[in-house]
């Protein structure tokens, strides 16, 4: 009998020490949120030239004045003297363009026909003419001159005047001078033309100026604040806040205004931004200030725990480590945040034990290895209470610092892939006329936060970015052009 005891016994210790020990440790407890403060950005430079099209300012001058006046037929009585009449026909040519920086020159070839009469006090009406009959007609060259600016308020103003306006040359075919009755052709048809161009002139600055273009730089800078969409929960936040306007430079007949906006553009995840959080109203224009060159794009990722369990799971499942001497081997984990900026790593074990231990730590960036780790990761306290009630050898470092050597995500796995999204889905067309493109360089991890919903990683990549506005606002169109200007309103007749 005393044999079969002690046989019991013996088995019983075996038993006990070769068995494999059972844990299962509580989850670890939810901590408060932690508020989400992000370090302010580098200001971000935007390039965003606006292109406008001089041809519908050369449509509306064309329409403004008219290319051809005065009537060869209708005599008109050369100032107080009523003995002398004159009487013109004029005809110009279109429009040419020469722009040199804000300055847009506007040039006219004026060709015209002339009569004269005069009523001595005895004798007949004699007349003469010039530029009739085949004879080549004397010509005028009309230049005019127009500064274009956009005021601080955003409001499009042109001043327009006239530059030049006299013969083409000093030669007797630019020159009409019937001096017999005292009459000088050329300077009345120049002041006829002169009359002529200034009210076209203050019907386009006026047009101009009581046209609302603000209304138009408002619909574009809606535009630049919507959320731009590289794919499903990936979008690009342009976050312009302030407008610069530099230089007005020109190519050919096109002016370009160098636009450019102070941002802080980033790529985020998750659900569609709320727009009305995003807008803000149209700053004020100012000048161009030395803020920095280039972009700054932040890159905002969110990686969610079912995605962090899986890439823990491939390096970590079914990996063996000593533990006083004793093996274990991983099964399984779990992944799940708790505040606070702290994850919890579930670690479900076989071997010299069963069951699961919970560690607790806060991410961080390891920079030279541009990983994800959680450098204090160690026993959460549940687990340790439990490890004090008979497993003691489970307390040694060789676990810990195990988990801490494996648990660790490449930034690459987040931030290389919103960095390429970024880089294919920046080049595109916003809306109709404006055109985003650029290139984003290679993006660095600069935090990493942990919510009890995700982990965020925020990166900051260098880019070039540019926004090509080729539909600015455009000249509004002038009324139907005026009559032709008379040379006196004191009378008129035939003789």
């Amino acid at each position: 009998m005393s044999a079969i005891i002690v046989g019991v016994i013996g088995w019983y210790v075996y038993w006990t020490l070769t068995s494999p020990l059972s844990i299962n440790a509580p989850a670890p407890a939810v901590l408060a949120e932690l508020p989400d403060s992000i370090a302010p950005l580098p200001a971000s430079v935007v390039e965003a030239p606006i292109t406008y099209d001089l041809s519908t300012a050369m449509d509306s001058l064309e329409r403004a004045i008219p290319r051809n006046y005065g009537d060869i037929n209708q005599r008109l009585q050369a100032g107080n003297n009523q003995r002398a009449h004159f009487a013109f026909s004029v005809s110009r040519s279109p429009f040419t363009i020469r722009v040199d920086g804000r300055t847009v020159s506007l040039s006219t070839v004026v060709e015209y026909e002339a009569r004269g009469w005069y009523l001595p006090i005895i004798g007949p009406t004699v007349s003469a003419a010039c530029g009739t009959g085949g004879v080549p007609r004397p010509r005028i060259a009309a230049t005019l001159i127009s500064t274009a600016d956009i005021t601080p308020s955003w409001q499009l103003r042109t001043r327009t005047r006239i530059g030049r306006l006299e013969p083409v040359t000093d030669s007797a075919r630019d020159r009409c001078r019937v001096t017999v009755f005292r009459i000088d052709m050329t300077d009345r048809v120049i002041n006829a033309t002169r009359q002529l161009l200034e009210m076209g002139l203050t019907q386009i600055d006026g047009g101009v100026a009581r046209w609302d273009s603000r209304a138009r730089f408002e619909q574009l800078w809606r535009v630049l604040q919507r959320p731009i969409r590289f794919t499903d929960s990936v979008y690009m936040l342009m976050a312009p806040y302030s407008a610069e306007l530099g230089p007005i430079t020109a190519r050919g007949d096109t002016v370009i205004a160098r636009l450019r906006l102070v941002a802080s553009p980033r790529v985020v995840t998750g659900p569609y931004p709320n727009e009305f959080d995003l807008m803000s109203p149209l700053p004020r224009l100012g000048p161009m200030s030395k803020v920095g060159d280039g972009a700054h794009v932040q890159l905002e990722g969110s990686l969610a725990y079912p995605v962090a369990r899986g890439l823990l799971k491939k390096v970590l499942v079914g990996r063996e480590f000593q533990q006083a001497g004793r093996t274990l081997k991983v099964m399984d984990i779990d992944v799940m945040g708790i505040g606070g900026g702290r994850v919890a790593l579930g670690i479900t074990l076989s071997g010299a034990v069963h069951g699961r231990l919970w560690f607790t730590g806060t991410p961080a960036l390891h920079r030279d290895r541009r990983e994800l780790y959680v450098p204090d990761l160690d026993v959460d306290v549940g687990s340790a209470n439990l490890l004090v009630r008979g497993f003691d050898w489970l307390k040694g470092e060789e676990m810990r610092n195990f988990l801490r050597a494996r648990a660790r995500v490449s930034e690459a796995e987040l931030v290389g892939r919103l960095s390429d999204l970024a880089e294919k889905g920046i080049n595109r067309t916003l809306t109709e006329g404006i055109v985003l493109s650029g290139q984003v360089k290679r993006a660095e991890a600069t935090s990493v936060r942990a919510s009890i919903s995700d982990i965020r990683v925020r990166a900051l990549a260098e880019a070039n970015l540019r926004l090509a506005i080729n539909k600015a606002p455009s000249l509004p169109r002038p009324p139907a052009p005026p009559r032709a200007p008379s040379d006196t309103a004191k009378g008129k007749g035939k003789h």
